[in-house]
């Protein structure tokens, strides 16, 4: 095998209503999710700003790769696995994405 090198891409999709996660590889999308802030009870506080989009890149030798996504406390974390191992990690918290709970 040969070492690929894989960008996982978190950012905010359009109309501020969920997050994207995506694996990418050599331009092409391996992996995808979108979570719905409706979904865990959230909702975007804020008018005319935009979170940037968040990149991490890594380099692997792995047969086999998984987005996981996780909602832990009071924000979401994206993990991508090769081979069933946490090789590249991003979490991003409500406070820095500026979304809170409906009430």
């Amino acid at each position: 095998m040969s070492r690929t090198t894989y960008t996982l891409v978190v950012r905010e999709g359009a109309g501020n209503e969920g997050i994207i996660g995506e694996v990418r590889a050599d331009g092409t999308i391996e992996e995808s999710t979108r979570l719905s802030y409706g979904d865990f009870g959230l909702t975007a506080i804020r008018d005319d700003w935009l979170p940037n989009e968040r990149r991490t890149e890594v380099e692997a030798d792995v047969r086999t790769v998984r987005l996981q996504t996780e909602r832990n406390g009071e924000g979401f974390s994206f993990r991508v696995l090769g081979d069933g191992e946490t090789i590249a990690e991003q979490r991003i918290s409500d406070d820095e994405w500026r979304v809170a709970a409906v009430r």
